[in-house]
């Protein structure tokens, strides 16, 4: 067997294969509503008004988070029922009722409510079925379909953090939700109406017999025996889900503590945000790039270096506090960030086949929320007990050095997982 597979030029994909790449984009950007980086934005504003510390704000943050990671854990799988057309504008419209109700909230206790609709919608589903729909739709360009989707992401980490901290100089953070909310349905909505609206395994499509282009040499989904009762017994799945947590464990916690963050290294916020387009060119490069190296080698064989630039990330922020700080950790932990979609994204169709790949990747994504509550609300509790993110720092870096080296001994098994379900 060849150690490297075709990877097909760009010129292949025709203008309805873009389309459906667009839709990826434009639900994955709207998912930014949900998302730790957008949230952390108002985290001081909150804070403030129902006067919780930094770890009470994170516990219920935390909280939030579980629930709907459990959520995703039990109803994930709709994604291999359901249309991503009807799914997304549910969850958008979810989205943008939780964005409302953020502008009304007045308790902690519907605070909690509405956070756990934002990142069940926002963080959870939207990416979920945006990811699950590249996955089924694409083989050959599989991982740079994730990599172009998941720019929509990294568009909105480019914009948005520096417009809402910019936004609240002049509006209060109840009318930025309320705007918000507005964008969700007025622009968003329609654009994902538009780019969804002949899927490739559509009715319109079929009805005219169209044959996806870029699906695989036989038209039969693969990986039918990995049910989600059989991965959950699959020793090798809880391997590979302890890296794919632990980027949203981190990111999460260390853009959640933002004000925490700039407070012990004596950075102004402001120049801290207008630092993440940096971090977001950095990782639409990364995710071209590893985007084709997926599609040429792989994505297991990638797993053992994908968390080593947040390692890096992590000892940068563990040593450094001059002003300079700033750009390069934001570059390099975009490095990772660049390529964890494109790698986790077409793992699990790798290692269990695309039967079942909306059951799997919603376990997947119930663990990836797990973490992304687990990591702001572990961290906020060391900041209670007086250990800073930048002490904190060291052990994170160790644990994705750990990971990297897991992978590296694990390359055999997976080489042989992956020759189970595609010979070629």
């Amino acid at each position: 067997m060849s150690l490297v597979s075709p990877s097909p030029p760009l010129s292949e994909l025709s203008s309805r294969q873009w389309q459906w790449i667009g839709a990826g984009f434009m639900m994955t950007f709207a998912s930014m509503g949900g998302q730790t980086l957008f949230i952390a934005q108002f985290n001081r504003e909150i804070r403030a008004y129902f006067e919780l510390t930094d770890g009470q704000f994170a516990g219920l943050y935390t909280l939030a988070t579980l629930f709907s990671a459990v959520l995703i854990a039990f109803i994930g799988n709709v994604t291999d029922k359901y249309s991503p057309r009807f799914l997304g504008v549910i969850c958008l419209v979810g989205l943008a009722l939780t964005a409302l109700a953020m502008s009304f909230v007045n308790n902690w206790v519907v605070l909690c409510l509405v956070l756990f609709g934002m990142r069940f919608f926002g963080q959870g589903m939207l990416p979920h079925i945006a990811q699950t729909a590249m996955s089924r739709w694409f083989n050959r360009f599989r991982g740079r379909a994730l990599a172009f989707s998941q720019m929509g992401y990294t568009a909105g980490e480019a914009m948005l953090p520096f417009i809402v901290t910019t936004a609240l100089i002049s509006l209060s953070w109840r009318d930025v939700w309320a705007i918000v909310a507005a964008f969700l349905i007025i622009v968003m909505l329609p654009l994902v109406l538009v780019f969804l609206r002949d899927p490739p395994d559509g009715k319109k499509a079929k009805a005219r017999g169209d044959v996806n282009p870029d699906s695989a040499e036989t038209t039969a989904l693969t990986g039918a025996h990995w049910t989600r009762s059989t991965v959950l017994r699959d020793p090798l799945f809880w391997l590979l889900i302890l890296g794919a947590m632990t980027l949203p464990a981190l990111g999460t916690l260390y853009f959640f503590h933002q004000a925490h963050l700039v407070g012990v290294k004596g950075w102004d916020v402001t120049t801290y945000t207008a630092w993440f387009p940096i971090m977001a060119i950095t990782g639409v490069l990364v995710s071209i790039l590893s985007g084709f190296l997926v599609d040429r080698f792989n994505a297991y064989k990638l797993l053992p270096v994908f968390l080593l630039p947040v390692g890096v990330a992590c000892l940068i922020m563990a040593n450094f506090d001059s002003v300079w700080t700033i750009p390069v950790f934001l570059t390099v932990l975009a490095m990772g960030t660049g390529m964890t979609p494109s790698v986790i994204g077409a793992l699990w169709a790798e290692m269990y086949g695309t039967t079942h790949i909306g059951a799997v990747r919603s376990l997947a994504i119930a663990g990836m929320v797990f973490a992304s509550a687990a990591g702001p609300g572990i961290s906020g509790a060391f900041i209670d007990a007086g250990i800073n993110l930048e002490t904190q720092s060291w052990f994170y870096a160790a644990y994705c050095f750990a990971i990297s080296a897991l992978y590296l001994v694990l390359q055999p098994q997976l080489a042989r997982r992956k020759l189970e379900l595609d010979p070629r």
